[in-house]
């Protein structure tokens, strides 16, 4: 353990005032012209004194002795596993074992809980090694385990064995509900667990009837394929895809046999009933409904009973009353779903009576008001943890106090008040801290990411890999749509220059800064917190910073900015006002992108090809999403939730606009799903005529599956699974769920009184179309364990981006007893006191002094 005056302390600094009492007793001493020399030293021992008085310390990192190593090997023996080579966590386990205590914990089985696994074995004193080909199902995620086990410094390692055979699986995604007479979207995915060709037959067909036949050659590990289907009777219906033939293991092409069929149970209901207020009945927006809706048009309300949703088409405030305002509340708040569509005579036109301020624009989830947020930017903020950053800043704090709350200023600031922004930690590795892009139009995720980032403690990484963390915020800007503006703000110390010779981490980081910025177009900020102590990782040989050589480099030297201790950044994402005014005019009436693509109404929808011409301007409210915006970020369509209904704002007009359309294009080809998507999203429950309403989703076998139950009636309803009573528990106002577990493959039966179970699709063909049914389908399929064949690649990444390692068959013999002894060794920061350093000191100097003097003035 060595001093470092960086992180030099006082425990008790208030003990210091002392110091001025002796600087005036000193004065004193000059101006009566006290002996120099006699002065000086009692001084001196006075001044030692008063320092060890306020208990001086330094932090320091240290690294105790620990017991001897313990590997936990973590072998993943469940059915997935078969694919991949065998017996090789025992054979590490037989070499290891004679060199190391080695213990065994195994996971199999069919429910691969990989992630629990992970966190009950990890520990400071434990080296986890898993076994394993990624794949988990159940229990805790892998990527929350290993960020759990990252955050508490506990070693984890991986070790994927070679896949050797080969599977292929096949899964439906899309609803479970359907339209009559409307177009259902779903997607067939067939998984590959290995890169190598393979040729395959698809059948797709829907209530025993083939729609779709094709032969496929494979190289990639996920092949996927489209497809719609228009149901015409009401009630249950099928559909499935069968790799065919479903036997081809006899081939030795095809492992398991079991996951290469799947079933959707698909309940077909009526055409939800809409009230459509306009005053344009044949436009683009009403025809478009009239397809998927039983819609009556009205040039005015009128009762409301028995609609799903209530579609307000360009009607001026003037024409809505504070009755109909009130009467709209009740019905949205009690489940209802309304749609407001702009034009010129709503929302903020026209300008002498607007929607502001009146109780229609209480049920809104936007004001009408214009927006001056500028929208479409996705940002990530890396902030520098590393255990530098623990250093004196000069001015009374740390520099990651700087760095904290540089942060923080940035996200008050109406800079980021339209963005969507994640925020990362990176010492060694990236450290996603918010799981992924938080809107912060919203106060209340502003004020949770405040609270997250005062919490962020350092780093016990020794070095900052700032290409780990660029890798990440890679990664993380990949998944957002691309159309949006990316930026990414570094903040920190500047120590990112390399250990040693041969160390090549500064110049990886700026292949990667230089890829990011020039392949994908994302702009890279870097704050720079300056610290009184320079070395050779923040400061070159020619004495110029690295990270200012690292913005050069990259070509962005104007997005450097150096900040001196205890002060805060300024960052503009725009060269000049001018600029962002022309593009306004630019983009005023022009191109729109989606803004949140999680969303149910976005979700897949990555780009809206046609341009519009026009909009209302308005401001989202605080707890609103913003889901479609110009590039610039003027809201387009807006949703929220009003009580248990749903409501839905799309500022722009029906398609028609009184022969002047703004946004004809969106009704029309593929863009028109944006629209049509947004009615589905707010019409009210289509069941909601039916005294029980179910939400029952694909079941898998021997895995608990939940149905969710809504009833018109007080008190919880009667059901059977396959005839046997189902457990019902409330979980609100006439709203119940049930977990039902069914251990064979094929269709089961939810109904209010014991019927048959185990319909076969035959017999399922024959009774769909029949019109309100006492029961309803249930598809269940094989368990999860077989859906997801072969390696999973990502889990490679969450190992690496978790500061771990991953070993072949080839190298762990090798290098796993030095890194496990190097990953267990625990580092802690510990306060050094050195007042017994002072006091000897203080003694040593006053005992030399005094026989000095004393020998000077009497021995001779």
């Amino acid at each position: 353990m060595t001093f470092n005056p960086y992180s030099f302390d006082f425990l008790h600094s208030s003990e210091l005032l002392l110091l001025v009492p002796l600087a005036l007793l000193v004065l004193l001493g000059r101006w009566k012209k006290v002996d120099k020399k006699h002065m000086f030293f009692h001084a001196l021992v006075v001044f030692l004194l008063i320092l060890a008085l306020a208990a001086p310390y330094s932090a320091e990192m240290s690294s105790p002795k620990t017991n001897q190593t313990r590997i936990t090997i973590i072998s993943d023996e469940s059915t997935s596993m078969e694919l991949l080579q065998k017996g090789v966590s025992e054979e590490i386990s037989e070499k290891l074992g004679t060199r190391v205590p080695v213990t065994v914990t195994t996971v199999s089985g069919i429910h691969t809980s990989l992630g629990d696994a992970i966190i009950q074995q990890a520990s400071p004193e434990n080296y986890v090694l898993v076994v394993s080909d990624g794949q988990s199902n159940s229990g805790t995620p892998v990527e929350e385990a290993l960020s759990y086990c990252y955050k508490n410094n506990f070693p984890v390692a991986a070790l994927i064995p070679r896949t050797e055979k080969e599977d292929l699986s096949v899964e439906i995604e899309g609803d479970n509900e359907a339209v009559i007479d409307n177009e259902a979207f779903y997607k067939v995915n067939i998984r590959k667990a290995t890169d190598e060709k393979m040729s395959y037959q698809i059948r797709i067909t829907v209530d025993h009837q083939k729609v779709m036949e094709r032969e496929i050659t494979q190289t990639g590990r996920i092949e996927s394929i489209e497809f719609n289907h228009t149901f015409e009777t009401l009630g249950p219906h099928t559909v499935k895809a069968t790799l065919h033939p479903a036997s081809i293991s006899v081939k030795n092409l095809d492992y398991f046999e079991n996951n290469n069929q799947y079933m959707k149970s698909v309940y077909v209901t009526p055409k939800p009933k809409v009230l459509l207020v306009t005053n344009e009945p044949d436009s683009p927006l009403a025809n478009t409904m009239k397809e998927i809706y039983d819609v009556r048009v009205a040039g005015s309300f009128s009762s409301l009973n028995g609609t799903d949703a209530v579609i307000i088409d360009n009607q001026a405030a003037s024409t809505i009353s504070d009755a109909e305002a009130r009467a709209l509340r009740n019905y949205v708040t009690n489940g209802g779903g309304m749609v407001v569509v702009g034009g010129v005579s709503s929302f903020d036109c026209p300008a002498e009576k607007t929607y502001q301020n009146t109780g229609f624009e209480e049920l809104l989830p936007v004001t009408s008001e214009p927006s001056n947020w500028r929208g479409g930017r996705n940002i990530v903020l890396m902030l520098d943890v590393s255990p530098s950053t623990l250093q004196k800043n000069g001015v009374g704090g740390r520099v990651l106090d700087d760095i904290l709350s540089n942060a923080i200023v940035l996200l008050e600031s109406d800079l980021l008040k339209d963005a969507r922004v994640d925020v990362i930690t990176f010492g060694s590795v990236g450290q996603d801290i918010t799981d992924g892009f938080i809107d912060m139009s919203k106060e209340s995720n502003r004020l949770w990411l405040d609270a997250e980032i005062r919490k962020i403690t350092p780093s016990t990484a020794q070095v900052t890999s700032l290409e780990r963390g660029l890798l990440t915020a890679n990664n993380l800007l990949k998944a957002q749509n691309n159309s949006a503006d990316a930026e990414i703000i570094i903040v920190s110390d500047g120590g990112i220059g390399n250990v040693a010779e041969g160390d090549l981490r500064f110049e990886r980081a700026i292949q990667c800064a230089e890829n990011l910025h020039e392949s994908s177009g994302i702009n890279i900020h870097f704050v720079h917190i300056y610290t009184p102590k320079i070395d050779e990782l923040k400061v070159t040989s020619k004495g110029q910073y690295y990270a200012e050589l690292f913005m050069n480099k990259i070509g962005l030297s104007k997005n450097y900015h150096r900040i001196e201790p205890g002060k805060r950044v300024k960052i503009s994402f725009s060269d000049n006002p001018e600029e962002s005014e022309d593009r306004d005019d630019e983009y005023s009436s022009g191109s729109i992108i989606v803004y949140d693509p999680k969303h149910f109404i976005t979700r897949n929808i990555s780009d809206i090809n046609q341009d519009i011409f026009g909009y209302n301007e308005v401001t989202p409210k605080p707890e609103a999403n913003r889901l479609v915006i110009t590039r610039l970020g003027k809201p387009i369509i807006t949703v929220w939730r009003l009580g248990l209904g749903r409501v839905a704002a799309i500022t722009t007009d029906n398609g028609n606009g009184n022969g002047i359309p703004w946004a004809k294009s969106l009704y029309s080809g593929n863009d028109s799903l944006i629209i049509t998507r947004t009615l589905n999203w707010a019409v009210a429950d289509p069941e909601m005529s039916e005294e029980i309403q179910l939400k029952i989703p694909d079941l898998k076998m021997n895995q608990p599956g939940r149905i969710l139950i809504t009833t018109g009636k007080e008190g919880a309803p009667e059901l059977y699974f396959d005839k046997k009573p189902m457990e019902i528990t409330s979980i609100g106002n006439n709203m119940y769920e049930s977990y039902v577990t069914a251990d064979t493959f094929g269709l089961h039966k939810i109904s209010e009184t014991p019927v048959d179970a185990n319909l076969t699709e035959e017999l399922m063909s024959e009774a769909s179309g029949t019109k309100n049914v006492s029961w309803r389908p249930a598809a269940v399929n094989r368990p999860d364990e077989y859906t997801y064949v072969g390696e999973n690649t990502l889990f490679r990444t969450a190992i690496l981006e978790n500061g771990g390692k991953i070993y072949t068959k080839g190298d762990v013999y090798s290098s796993i007893l030095e890194d496990a002894s190097t990953g267990t060794k625990k580092k802690i920061l510990t306060k050094v006191f050195y007042t017994k350093y002072f006091l000897a000191l203080a003694f040593l100097i006053y005992l030399l002094y005094t026989l000095h003097h004393t020998y000077n003035t009497r021995m001779k």
